[in-house]
């Protein structure tokens, strides 16, 4: 099958916790806008809360999200490209079950669900070097986390919907290893090159595994979260990451790279090796979308519009950026993520007005 022309990775439907993203079939518009709400937000407008039973409990976390997509739809459903996601009501709903704390978890991180972001929060494990150096890949299969989500009667179901947090190298290498991380770049990088091996391992494991469970009709997909890219040089990411990030592109026939809302060029030439490979690659606004254009010809990028600026601009401006966003990123999307309480309606309404010009 062609995963150019018939599927493709794409931002979907954003829950309130984080965006996600799904492999689909769909021809999307020239720009597509998506739209995600913080919990405070959810907390502010409808007095819904994420603690431990929205993320543990299957029939708490189902009947939450259902909530959550009928107060979209009664919203906002009037803007025709405004998109609420899947039918969770007739389905089991694993959408960011146990949040970014899923993988660290199977290492053995502990997960706290009183973070004041709403958000699950993986305590870091701070490893020594020893036990980098003896760290091997866990055995998830049997792992009460994994076993929790991936319950093969599906609640009685017959679908799956949702998609879990899997984040990235870096990201989980952080949570394993906490702030030594940096140093082992530069003193000890046959230490960090045991310990993003292992990562990799399982992220490839862990992966492949749910997408069996979760839609074996469709193409296996992974979008890695390097949200900590920035912290580090594109020499460096080329040296030590690189080459996970490959690895893992070669073994998902639909792959995809979260750089969290930073500029992205410093790190282009890199992941520019990756180019035939990568369906999915998001990036900050001020990113240089026109050489983002000349070294991925076939990708749709996708922008975030920093939250903030819908929150403090005037009208007026918010439309002029977005339009000129729309110019720059010519057919992609526009991500605006993370809104926060006190988001006007009005202000996100004109994003998706300006953006259906295109």
């Amino acid at each position: 099958m062609s995963t150019d022309t018939e599927y493709r990775i794409q931002p979907y439907h954003m829950n309130g916790l984080n965006w996600r993203l799904r492999p689909g079939r769909e021809e999307p518009r020239a720009i597509t806008v998506v739209t995600g709400f913080m919990p405070a937000w959810w907390q502010a407008e409808y007095g819904i809360a994420f603690g431990e039973p929205f993320h543990t409990d299957p029939r708490v976390h189902r009947g939450t999200l259902v909530r959550m997509s009928a107060a979209l739809k009664q919203r906002f459903g009037d803007l025709g490209s405004f998109v609420f996601g899947d039918d969770y009501e007739d389905s089991y709903a694993c959408e960011r079950m146990y949040g970014d704390g899923f993988i660290p978890s199977l290492f053995g991180s502990r997960i706290h669900f009183d973070d004041a972001s709403g958000h699950p929060y993986a305590e870091c494990m701070h490893l020594d070097d020893g036990a980098v150096r003896r760290l091997e890949a866990p055995d998830f299969d049997t792992h009460p986390v994994f076993r929790t989500i991936c319950d093969p009667r599906k609640e009685g179901f017959r679908r799956v919907t949702g998609e879990l947090g899997y984040e990235g190298v870096i990201n989980i290498a952080h949570k394993l290893r906490g702030e030594q991380m940096f140093f082992d770049m530069v003193e000890q990088r046959e230490l960090f090159g045991h310990l993003a091996d292992v990562i990799a391992t399982t992220l490839d494991g862990v992966v492949h595994r749910v997408r069996a469970w979760q839609a074996p009709e469709t193409p296996a997909s992974l979008v890695v979260c390097d949200c900590l890219i920035n912290m580090i040089s594109c020499d460096m990411y080329r040296e030590l990451l690189l080459e996970c990030d490959a690895r893992l592109s070669r073994s998902f026939p639909l792959f995809g790279i979260h750089t969290c809302n930073w500029t992205v060029d410093p790190y282009l030439d890199a992941l520019a090796e990756m180019a035939g490979r990568i369906q999915y690659l998001d990036m900050g606004a001020a990113s240089d979308l026109d050489r983002v254009h000349r070294l991925f010809p076939r990708l749709r990028p996708s922008v975030f519009y920093h939250p903030e600026r819908l929150r403090q601009l005037p009208r007026a401006q918010v439309r002029k950026e977005i339009d000129e966003l729309c110019r720059k990123i010519g057919r992609g999307y526009i991500l605006l993520s993370d809104l926060e309480a006190g988001t006007p309606d009005a202000v996100i309404r004109d994003v998706y007005e300006t953006a259906a010009k295109y």
